[in-house]
Formats: structure tokens, C-alpha cells, sequence
């Protein structure tokens, strides 16, 4: 029988000893795929981005929190505790922030229909009185009643004037410019840069702040500081909120036939105003 061959014998080559031998292991990253977590993690707060699912949130921990109150079998630990009531707040305050946000949108948009004509016939208006005064501090006729000083000072007034038709802020309840001149469309198309009325005449004596004087001085420092776009984005003062309506199983007869006459006469009147107020007001965006 064949002997068998001793270890040192068997003819392993250097190459064929580094392929054996034991490879030391890589360093594992903390957090990685292969990586062991100690102990038991608390999950990811979901992010909630709509206002449904705000609502639905606030509504499942309350309904929660309510029931480990009245069951005491299903306690909850005072850490899960917190962590609710916490949650809870946070989702709150995002609800509440949402529905500002949505509500100064919503009135912006009114206000920017519903003073969309004003601010257009006002902002015509100065622009037709800013030409006449250029046209006449360039013609420099020797028997005018105004001097250079004069005349420059109502243009630079006149140009407030365009700015503050323009960029007045669209939040708020927007003053005219020219509240006792109630001209027409009709008027206001017809009105030629050549021919000069008694009205026009009129309007070039109205100098200096009008409207908001507030809103008018701080315009006139914008125009040359800067921020007109920050003074027009700016937000106004929003109306109370309405208090809600009672239910309508609650509501007798009597008052939805009365509601149902009040409808009716509100419908016989044109929607003019109702259309202005939902204009998206393209003119002034």
C-alpha cells in the first residue's frame, strides 16, 4: 500500500496558499444594508402635505387618545403618550397654517376682481395727466402759469400716481385715486391726449398724495429705494371669518322657503359684480 504524504510534502504553490487562506472581513458602515440595529428604532413620522390628510390625521389621534382614556385595558405608555400629543399639535399647526395660507389666497383673488376696474381707470387716468404735464413742461411756453419747479414736481406726483394704481397692494381694499370723478367706459375711451375739458383741467390741480397717503408716501420711497413688487405681494388686513350655518336637518320649513325666496330675487339681478369678483384680475398679475 501507497504511504501517505506528510503536510510539508504536498506541493502547494504560494499562489494556491494566498487563494486558501482567509480574507479579513470589511469594515461595516454604521446604518448600512448589513448593519444591525441596536435595539428598537422609532419610525419615520409620516409627512402630511394636504389638507385632507391633515384633517384625517387630527381626527384618528383624537379618536385614539379618546379611547385609551376610556378603556383602561388599552394603556398607553406615557412616552406613546407624548409622542401623540405631539404629533397632534404639530399636525394642528400645519392645518391651521394651511387653511390661512388658502384663505389670503382666496381673498386676494376678490380683491383683485373686485377693484380690477377702478385700479384700470385710475392708472389710465394718471397716465393721460402724466402725458399732458410732459407735453407741456417740453413745450415750455413763455405764458404758462406754472414754473419749470412746478411743473416737475406734478410730474413726479403724476408718476406716483401710475405706481400707486399699479402696485397697491392686492390684498387690501384699494382707495381710487380720483373717488369724486366717476367717469364712464364710454368717457374714458373717448378722452384724446389732444383735446383738453374743464375736467381734465381740473384733474392736473389735484397734486400731491391721494388714495392711501400712507401707502402713496411709501411708494414714492420705493420708487427709489426699491420693493414696489414687495409693497404690491404685500399682505392686507383679511375680514372676519363668517360664523358657521346651522345644519340643515335642524332648519324648519319656514325658513328654506324663505331662503328659497331670497335666492330667487338675488337671481333676477345681472351677475355683473359676481363676475368682476372672480376675474383672476390677468391685468394687474
Amino acid at each position: 500500500m501507497s504511504q501517505k504524504r506528510k503536510h510539508d510534502e504536498s506541493p502547494i504553490d504560494d499562489q494556491d496558499a494566498q487563494k486558501f487562506s482567509k480574507k479579513p472581513r470589511a469594515d461595516v458602515k454604521a446604518g448600512g444594508p448589513h448593519s444591525k440595529s441596536k435595539g428598537n428604532r422609532r419610525p419615520e413620522q409620516k409627512t402630511y402635505t394636504t389638507t385632507g390628510q391633515l384633517k384625517s390625521r387630527i381626527r384618528d389621534l383624537k379618536r385614539l387618545l379618546e379611547h385609551v382614556d376610556n378603556t383602561p385595558k388599552h394603556k398607553m405608555s406615557a412616552t406613546s403618550r407624548i409622542e401623540r400629543e405631539r404629533e397632534l399639535a404639530t399636525c394642528e399647526h400645519q392645518l391651521a397654517e394651511k387653511v390661512a395660507a388658502a384663505r389670503e389666497v382666496e381673498n386676494r383673488q376678490k380683491m383683485i376682481g373686485k377693484y380690477h376696474q377702478v385700479r384700470f381707470f385710475d392708472r389710465q387716468k394718471a397716465t393721460r395727466i402724466l402725458k399732458r404735464l410732459r407735453k407741456r413742461f417740453s413745450a415750455n411756453m413763455p405764458g404758462d402759469t406754472l414754473t419749470k419747479d412746478e411743473l416737475l414736481r406734478r410730474i413726479h406726483h403724476a408718476e406716483v400716481d401710475v405706481n400707486y394704481a399699479q402696485y397697491y397692494p392686492l390684498s387690501k381694499t384699494y382707495p381710487s385715486l380720483y373717488p369724486s370723478a366717476k367717469q364712464s367706459k364710454k368717457k374714458a375711451e373717448n378722452d384724446t391726449d389732444e383735446d383738453e375739458t374743464p375736467n381734465q383741467q381740473a384733474d392736473e390741480q389735484v397734486d400731491g398724495p391721494k388714495g392711501d397717503v400712507e401707502i402713496w408716501k411709501a411708494i414714492e420711497r420705493a420708487m427709489e429705494e426699491g420693493g414696489l413688487d414687495e409693497i404690491r405681494n404685500s399682505e392686507g388686513h383679511l375680514p372676519a371669518l363668517k360664523p358657521k350655518e346651522a345644519s340643515r336637518k335642524k332648519q324648519t320649513k319656514k325658513q328654506k322657503v324663505k331662503k328659497k325666496a331670497e335666492v330667487q330675487e338675488n337671481t333676477d339681478f345681472p351677475p355683473i359684480r359676481e363676475e368682476a369678483e372672480e376675474s383672476d384680475g390677468g391685468f394687474f398679475e
